[in-house]
């Protein structure tokens, strides 16, 4: 989870260009949900795809990492800002 926190609070800090940007923390009795939002201009489609084919792979390791884990990473962007969502189990013990 921390990972992933400081690869989507570094995204935000370095193109959103955002005024503010939220984080959120949640536990429940199944799983740990992060959340990261910001206020600024989003990614216009194809952005992930792009910046992969040129080496950047922040956002696919967070996914691949969530993933591998067994959570969920979820992106939603438009030119009013952007909003992931890291969801991950808890672990039973």
């Amino acid at each position: 989870m921390l990972a992933a926190a400081r690869e989507l609070l570094t995204n935000a800090a370095r193109h959103a260009h955002a005024s503010k940007v939220t984080v959120k923390l949640r536990r429940s009795a199944y799983a740990i949900e992060l959340e990261v939002a910001d206020d600024g201009e989003g990614m216009p489609p194809g952005r992930r795809e792009s910046a992969l084919a040129q080496g950047h792979i922040g956002l696919a390791a967070v996914t691949e990492r969530v993933q591998q884990a067994g959570g969920s990473f979820e992106l939603e962007s438009s030119p009013s800002g952007t909003a992931a969502r890291v969801r991950l189990p808890v672990q039973a013990g």
